[in-house]
């Protein structure tokens, strides 16, 4: 087995690569967390870190990079929303790391309340927890529920498919 040479570390959320720390992230409360200085206390290896749709972005130029040359958008629709973009050849990654992060850019200026804190992000309209809370016809300053599993975003997709109701108007309201 050889040796590990580096570490890479894709992390959902806000992040700041020059940094090497998660901003902010949905999948805990704590927020500037430095985890490339970790890891690489931790193993003793170069670590970096960056957003997951600029990781994203930056395999498929490994993995196709006749395809996927010069510019291009990648989107990962999850329990969330975000964007790796590629202009010029280049990720283009903004001040701090996550200039594609397009989930939390303002759809409708006091709108719904998104995870981020922010109101009327995209994902706050067409993240799972938007399709969910929409299904359930609950207010769109319901505080976002912290985790919708995924068997029961596929029950809710399944009842949506079946018959007209809320759980298909949830749906065409995510777009």
């Amino acid at each position: 087995v050889q040796s590990v040479a580096r570490i890479a570390l894709a992390i959902q959320g806000i992040t700041d690569s020059h940094a090497r720390a998660m901003l902010w992230s949905p999948i805990t409360p704590q927020t500037n967390i430095a985890f490339a200085d970790i890891l690489e206390r931790e193993f003793g290896i170069p670590a970096i870190m960056e957003n997951d749709c600029n990781m994203m972005a930056v395999a498929l130029r490994w993995r196709h990079p006749d395809r996927y040359r010069d510019d291009f958008i990648a989107i990962l629709l999850s329990h969330g929303i975000g964007m790796g973009l590629v202009l010029k050849g280049e990720l283009f990654t903004g001040t701090h790391s996550s200039g594609g992060e397009f989930g939390h850019m303002i759809h409708r200026p006091g709108g719904a309340l998104c995870r981020c804190g922010r109101r009327g992000c995209v994902e706050a309209y067409a993240g799972n927890y938007a399709i969910w809370r929409n299904a359930r016809l609950l207010s769109e300053n319901a505080e976002p529920v912290a985790d919708v599993s995924d068997a029961e975003m596929q029950a809710l997709a399944a009842r949506a498919r079946e018959m007209d109701g809320p759980e298909r108007e949830a749906y065409r309201k995510a777009g």
